[in-house]
């Protein structure tokens, strides 16, 4: 009996090490991809986070989604005309065996418009709801509106190219974060960012700013 335990002792430590493996190759594998994407375009690119964004941010709901948050991954520069960030970032919700850990791919521009503080939740990312998204004002093609009614509509119609994903959005302060609770894989990183520029420009044009 002590042996038929024994062996399933080893067995499930023997697993456990081979998924933590498993795991390990995957993040590398996926830092390399991304850190090549960076330098297509023309973009610098760190593994750790050198510019402590979940504190940089932590006026957005995303950041205070959670505990144990983390940004990693981090993708930087000027882009079109726009000083972007790209990273991944994720944090943990609930505790013990009710943990879980939430991945999202987020891109944010300090791009100083003049709006005003709009939050906007995908109607696709619904799962374990933060509070601060649990009472929508209303609903705007793909997005809960929770606040800044006014400038949802502009909003929306900029990062329309977004709406069909899991991407919420907010302004906060000046800054745009669209954050992608399906991470996107490095392929498609430089797309996204190019949507997000596209995005930013459509919202300096209607501000005025263009």
């Amino acid at each position: 009996m002590q042996l038929v335990f024994l062996a399933i002792l080893i067995g499930a430590l023997a697993a456990g090490v081979v998924v933590l493996a498993s795991m390990g190759w995957l993040q590398r594998r996926r830092r390399i991809r991304l850190a090549r994407v960076a330098y297509g375009m023309e973009l610098r690119f760190s593994a750790r986070d050198p510019f402590e964004l979940t504190r940089r941010y932590s006026s957005f709901v995303l950041p205070a989604a959670g505990h144990s948050p983390r940004a990693e991954n981090v993708i930087y520069g000027r882009h079109k005309g726009w000083h972007l960030r790209a990273f991944d970032y994720r944090f943990e919700a609930g505790h013990g065996p009710r943990r879980l850990v939430r991945r999202y791919s987020v891109i944010v521009a300090e791009a100083d418009l003049p709006l005003p503080p709009v939050l906007m939740w995908s109607v696709a990312d619904t799962d374990h709801l933060p509070l601060a998204v649990r009472n929508p004002l209303g609903q705007l093609g793909g997005w809960l509106v929770i606040s800044g009614e006014q400038s949802a509509a502009l909003l929306a119609e900029a990062f329309a190219a977004f709406q069909k994903e899991p991407v919420d959005l907010q302004v906060d302060g000046g800054s745009v974060m669209l954050s992608s609770a399906a991470p996107w894989k490095p392929a498609d990183v430089a797309s996204r960012m190019d949507q997000a520029a596209a995005g930013l420009e459509l919202l300096r044009a209607r501000c005025g700013q263009g």
